[in-house]
């Protein structure tokens, strides 16, 4: 895909992710600038996770996500009570925990035959969407 187009669509989502909303919810933004979205969520909570996105060559190819610290250092354990969407891994190849939901790189990478081209463009698909699914998880997850 050309950069410029992935660029584009990336800014469009961005600008869309309601501030307001989020700051309610205790998101922090760290970096929105293509191809990063980096996100704190619940900062001042129990225990905030950090969700940095790699959004190259959005939307033709689903975000990867790595899992942090809120300071930026590598997760060492996912949320409890997340499910399997907080994956403790490892993941093949990187040996971390890792996302594995709809509309996530690594989610698409280990089930092949659930193409992201089936979710691609579908409401709450865009990467605000998909940040606020994530969000809902990890809120679970504390309680």
């Amino acid at each position: 895909m050309l950069e410029a187009l992935a660029r584009a669509a990336f800014e469009h989502d961005v600008t869309a992710i309601d501030s307001r909303s989020t700051g309610s919810w205790g998101w922090r933004f760290v970096e929105a600038s293509y191809p990063f979205l980096d996100v704190v969520f619940g900062e001042g909570s129990a225990k905030p996770i950090r969700l940095r996105m790699d959004c190259t060559d959005w939307p033709e190819i689903p975000p990867s996500i790595t899992l942090l610290e809120v300071d930026g250092s590598q997760l060492g354990t996912v949320p409890q009570n997340s499910g399997s969407v907080y994956n403790q891994g490892p993941f093949p190849g990187t040996s971390r925990p890792f996302v594995c939901m709809r509309g996530v790189r690594e989610y698409h990478t280990l089930h092949s035959p659930d193409l992201w081209d089936n979710y691609r463009g579908q409401p709450g698909m865009d990467l605000g969407g998909i940040l606020f699914q994530l969000w809902r998880v990890w809120k679970r997850g504390l309680q």
